[in-house]
């Protein structure tokens, strides 16, 4: 969800309608293919978003390390290749190598704080983002997409319905531009969109209407956490990557907390 409202007249819509006309294209043909050219997506975006949370948490004051993307990249290599069952001990590792890391003159005083991070990072990007290739490869193309699309549902019905009829402020302190009639706008629209699509592809609609609202709630508390990140960080945006945008967990931290529960449920959901 954007923070601010935006007019259509404003300039710096344009790039970020931009943005998404090129971005989005791309990422449902890479969906739609899957295999290779799914992998190579999710790893650019891994990269990408790990460097952007090394950014904050050094904004911060924390001592982050490169292990924190090198780490973030290993979740979508094992979940490409089938070994997710692995991926408990590729966080053991992680957090071995982190606390040594951490033991270096250099970062010693504050060694606790800098494990954490590393580890916290590469989990939050890697691990979260990996989920969209176990969801595209244990449920296909058409559930993966239909998950995306109801991260996408809510987050524009959030902007129009906020933009319009937003009075109370949902998190001020966090993020003073989302309102309380915006969220519970994203959420029905949601719920609406994963009905629509449950009933037009002969899938239980009771069980992707619950779905559909887990996501965009989701995707909400993934919005506001990285805000709270970029306010601790005293900065605007994760990153600069995507004109208009921001950065990878600028444009996709809804995304980040919206494909594990969807994953998740579709599994579990009769």
């Amino acid at each position: 969800m954007v923070d601010r409202p935006r007019r259509w007249g404003d300039r710096s819509l344009l790039p970020r309608i931009a943005t998404i006309v090129i971005g989005a294209p791309v990422l449902i043909a890479a969906v739609v293919r899957g295999g290779p050219a799914l992998l190579a997506v999710v790893l650019l975006l891994t990269a990408v978003g790990a460097m952007e949370f090394r950014r904050l948490a050094l904004a911060v004051g924390y001592q982050a390390s490169l292990l924190l993307p090198a780490g973030a990249l290993l979740f979508p290599l094992l979940a490409y290749a089938g070994r997710w069952e692995h991926a408990g001990v590729a966080t053991s590792v992680l957090v071995i190598a982190a606390a040594g890391a951490a033991l270096t003159s250099s970062r010693r005083g504050g060694a606790p704080a800098s494990a954490a991070v590393d580890t916290l990072g590469a989990l939050y990007v890697g691990a979260l983002f990996a989920h969209l290739l176990l969801l595209r490869e244990d449920a296909g193309y058409a559930v993966t997409l239909a998950v995306l699309g109801l991260i996408w549902a809510n987050d524009i019905a959030a902007y129009f319905v906020g933009s319009r009829w937003g009075r109370q402020k949902l998190a001020p302190a966090i993020s003073p531009g989302k309102s309380v009639e915006g969220c519970i706008g994203g959420l029905a629209a949601a719920v609406v969109v994963a009905v629509v699509i449950a009933t037009r592809l002969g899938w239980p609609a009771v069980s992707f209407g619950v779905i559909g609202v887990c996501v965009a709630a989701a995707g909400v508390i993934g919005d506001l956490s990285k805000s709270t990140m970029k306010r601790a960080a005293g900065m605007k945006d994760a990153g600069a990557i995507l004109p208009g945008h921001g950065g990878v967990l600028d444009r996709f931290d809804a995304v980040l907390f919206g494909v594990p529960v969807g994953y998740y449920l579709w599994r579990w959901l009769p």
